[in-house]
C-alpha cells in the first residue's frame, strides 16, 4: 500500500466486477476521477462477484480495514451499484462510512436520458460495454454520492 502525501486525501478504488477487462477499464475512470480531484490513490481492490454479499467480500473487507485504520478517507468506484443496491445494505455502508468520516464517489455520473451527450456509434458501443460490466447483477443506481 502507498501512503499518502499530507495533504492530499487519501482514496481506496473499488471495482466489482467479473470481467478482468472491463475491471482494468471501470479502475482506469476511477483512477482518472481520483487524479482530477487530487486525491491519492492508495490501492485499488476488485471483487469479481456482486451476488456475493458486500460484507463478504474479500476485497470489501479490505475496504473496510483500510477506513478503519484510517488509511483511507474515501472510496471511488465506477458505479454505486457495484457496492450495493439501496435495500439492501444501503444502511450498513452508509453507517459505515459515517463512522469514520469517509465519503464514497462515483466515477460514473448520474444524468438524465435528456441530458446525454451526442456520442458517435463506436462511442455509444462502447459505453454499453462498460455500463453492462458494471451494472451486472444490479437493478438500480442511486446516485454519485452516499
Amino acid at each position: 500500500m502507498e501512503t499518502s502525501s499530507p495533504r492530499r486525501v487519501p482514496v481506496l478504488l473499488y471495482v466489482c466486477t467479473g470481467d478482468q477487462d472491463a475491471a482494468d477499464l471501470l479502475t482506469n475512470y476511477c483512477r482518472q476521477y481520483a487524479t482530477a480531484r487530487d486525491w491519492d490513490v492508495i490501492e485499488t481492490v476488485t471483487d469479481p462477484d456482486r451476488q456475493i454479499p458486500l460484507m463478504s467480500r474479500p476485497g470489501w473487507t479490505r475496504v473496510r480495514k483500510a477506513l478503519s485504520d484510517n488509511t483511507a478517507r474515501g472510496v471511488v468506484t465506477y458505479s454505486t451499484g457495484m457496492i450495493a443496491e439501496p435495500t439492501a445494505e444501503y444502511e450498513a455502508v452508509a453507517t459505515l462510512l459515517r463512522d469514520r468520516d469517509a465519503f464514497l464517489a462515483a466515477a460514473r455520473p448520474h444524468t438524465r436520458d435528456s441530458e446525454q451527450p451526442r456520442r458517435t456509434p463506436l462511442q455509444r458501443e462502447r459505453r454499453r460495454n462498460i455500463a453492462d460490466a458494471s451494472n451486472e447483477g444490479c437493478g438500480s443506481d442511486w446516485g454519485m454520492f452516499l
